[in-house]
This record gives structure tokens, C-alpha cells and sequence, in this order.
């Protein structure tokens, strides 16, 4: 029984320091792991209007799990096989009760992230580097009123950029207070707000059982604290060098970091080399 499916969490794993390439090494071992038959996905905190330059760069990517597990995108078609997301009137209440707190954040509603462009400037110091920030300028689309922008649609998540320490208390009150509520970051100081139960984990499992796969039968990285689910489940399982110390407890195994193309490493390892 091989590995089947390789699912890759972006930011401090897949990704290189800037968080918008991906490392030579880790595109050339997974090209080669999709010529060998193994299916290849994303799992990431964003949503897809945030992943596409990196789908675009690796080719090949079949599956996309998307803002922490709210959604399952095959890339080729386009189709969400799988869905676990906020209903609107919760999601409403949230938007409301988070905002009131003064904070700047973004919501994923069906795979695109909405912004209030007034509080871009209060981000700066949040962006991740100069070419994410160009990036997430571009691909981002700027509305007046975050509620309005669900259009009456289910809501993916909230991401809150940076919350500070004495804030997180009452973010979290708030939010629980608007219904059930997932709480997780993958960033040291942002916070993110998904479905109760929602988690790359659940959604990961909901693939495998699309694709007929057991656990044994999957690869997974992750480096933060939103990959904890995902990393316990799948058997092949590798928390980043550089990732937080429950990814590392929650991993099987431990891969280089994301700066030393770690995820490329561990693919020619055990699938390429057996």
C-alpha cells in the first residue's frame, strides 16, 4: 500500500520565506510524485483567490482544501465536493460582533477573500512580505460593507490579521456568542474563525473517502496550529522543522523546514526513492 495523495498546508510549509514562491526542489519532487500516479493537493487556510499563483506554479494540483477545512475544490472543474461552512445569519452576527471590536479582518465567502480597502493601511505591518502584499492587493476584492459581500451566501471564515493578546478574550466571547464557532491561527497573532468543528482534518477525510483512500494511504504537512487535525490523521504525516510545538507533537514524522524545500525533501524520500 503506497501513498496515494500528497496534501501540502502553504504558508511555513509548501511555500518558501516570502510565502508566495514555492522552492525549485519542492516543484520538481512533486511533479515528479504526479508522474508516478499520486494525486497532489492543497490545504491551506486561504481561500482560492489566494492559492491560485501557487496552484499555477506547481501544476499538476488536483484537490484544494480550502480556509481551514470549509471546502473541498477539485481544481480542475471547479466543483466543491465537499462543503462546511458558516450559514449566513450566523455568519452575519459574526461579522458584526467581530467588527465591532475595531479590529481589521477579511471574510472567505465561496472561494474569494473580501477586504475593506480604508483598513489595508492599518495591515501593513501584518503583511507577510513585500511580494505577499502585492500579491493579496491584486487578487483581493475591496467592498464597503463585509455583510453585504456574502450576498446572502454561507461564509468560509473570518480572518483576523492580528489580534492583541488583551483582545483575544473578548474575540473569543464574541464569537462564540454568534453560534458555534472553530478558533484556530496559522500565524503567530492572527486569529481565524471557521464553522464549530470545521478542520483541514474532517475536510482531508471527506477527500480520501471521494477518492476511496485510507489514512495509510496519505501524505500531509503542515507547520501551525490550524494542520493539528489534518497531521493526527494521516498516517504520513510531517510537521515542519520550523513549526509550532503542537504541529510537531501532532506529526509522525518532523521534515526539514519550509525554507529548505523540507516538503520536497521528505516526497523524494518516501515516494520517489520508496
Amino acid at each position: 500500500m503506497g501513498i496515494k495523495l500528497i496534501v501540502m498546508d502553504m504558508d511555513g510549509t509548501l511555500l518558501g520565506a516570502d510565502h508566495v514562491a514555492v522552492p525549485a526542489r519542492n516543484i520538481s519532487a512533486l511533479r515528479r510524485a504526479k508522474e508516478k500516479g499520486v494525486k497532489l493537493a492543497i490545504a491551506s487556510g486561504r481561500t482560492w483567490s489566494l492559492i491560485g499563483d501557487a496552484v499555477e506554479q506547481l501544476g499538476g494540483i488536483d484537490y484544494a482544501i480550502l480556509a481551514n477545512g470549509a471546502a473541498v475544490r477539485n481544481v480542475e472543474t471547479g466543483e466543491h465536493i465537499y462543503e462546511n461552512a458558516i450559514p449566513n445569519p450566523q455568519a452575519k452576527e459574526l461579522i458584526r460582533r467581530l467588527s465591532a471590536v475595531g479590529l481589521p479582518c477579511e471574510i472567505y465567502c465561496r472561494g474569494q477573500n473580501y477586504a475593506i480597502l480604508e483598513e489595508l493601511e492599518q495591515l501593513k505591518e501584518c503583511f507577510l512580505s513585500p511580494e505577499f502584499e502585492a500579491q493579496y492587493r491584486a487578487q483581493t476584492r475591496f467592498v464597503s460593507d463585509l455583510a453585504e459581500a456574502l450576498d446572502g451566501r454561507p461564509m468560509e471564515k473570518i480572518n483576523m490579521f492580528y489580534a492583541p493578546p488583551e483582545y483575544r478574550e473578548k474575540l473569543c466571547a464574541e464569537a462564540m456568542a454568534a453560534g458555534p464557532v472553530a478558533i484556530t491561527n496559522a500565524l503567530e497573532g492572527n486569529m481565524e474563525f471557521a464553522r464549530g468543528g470545521a478542520s483541514k482534518g474532517l475536510a482531508l477525510q471527506a477527500l480520501a473517502k471521494h477518492l476511496g483512500l485510507d489514512a495509510r494511504e496519505i501524505m500531509a504537512f503542515g507547520d501551525a496550529n490550524n494542520d493539528l487535525e489534518m497531521l493526527r490523521w494521516a498516517f504520513w504525516s510531517f510537521a515542519m522543522a520550523n513549526g509550532t510545538a503542537e504541529a510537531r507533537s501532532a506529526g509522525r514524522y518532523i521534515a526539514p523546514a519550509n525554507v529548505e524545500a523540507g516538503v520536497g525533501q521528505m516526497v523524494e524520500k518516501y515516494v520517489l526513492e520508496g
